[in-house]
């Protein structure tokens, strides 16, 4: 048996960017309350509200309560949820148009109804922008079951 590698730091007590220890996670949520949690914009790891935005746009990179960091090491994070985005706010104009057509049958008025979609594609990723990323985060730990290390909270999430 080998000696354990001294070139990489012990990072479960501190995280040597920012000082912080995340907190282990006991008992990992299971998908419904992954996806809850990632719909009502709270962290999916402990289901905290203040989670990762300290406004509608401003971001942290870890967890305010939990610490743990929304990335886990994978380049192509705002990837998925600019992904998840999109799609929200494709299903909003659905929707709209659905309600739209169902309210005013059988005669659509549809210069209002065009406005109305418009609005919508114009404002849902804005509308859309943090619960994108924390419904991202809770699928991505769904699709890629987090580790040991991650789950003690030694993980970093850095790239």
């Amino acid at each position: 048996m080998s000696a354990p590698d001294d070139s990489t730091p012990d990072r479960s007590t501190t995280d040597s960017v920012d000082g912080s220890v995340s907190t282990p996670i006991t008992e990992f949520p299971g998908f419904a309350r992954l996806m809850a949690r990632g719909l009502t914009r709270r962290c999916p790891w402990c289901g905290d509200r203040k989670a990762y935005f300290t406004g509608w746009f401003a971001r942290t990179d870890r967890c305010r309560r939990c610490r743990h960091p929304y990335r886990r090491g994978d380049e192509a994070f705002e990837l998925g949820a600019t992904t998840a985005n999109i799609i929200l706010t494709f299903l909003s104009i659905l929707i709209a148009i659905l309600v739209a057509v169902a309210v005013t049958l059988p005669d659509i008025p549809t210069v209002p109804i065009v406005v109305i979609v418009g609005v919508i594609a114009l404002a849902g990723p804005a509308i859309w922008y943090p619960i994108s990323f924390t419904l991202w985060q809770a699928v991505d730990l769904f699709m890629r079951r987090p580790d040991a290390d991650e789950m003690a909270g030694r993980s970093d999430g850095r790239l």
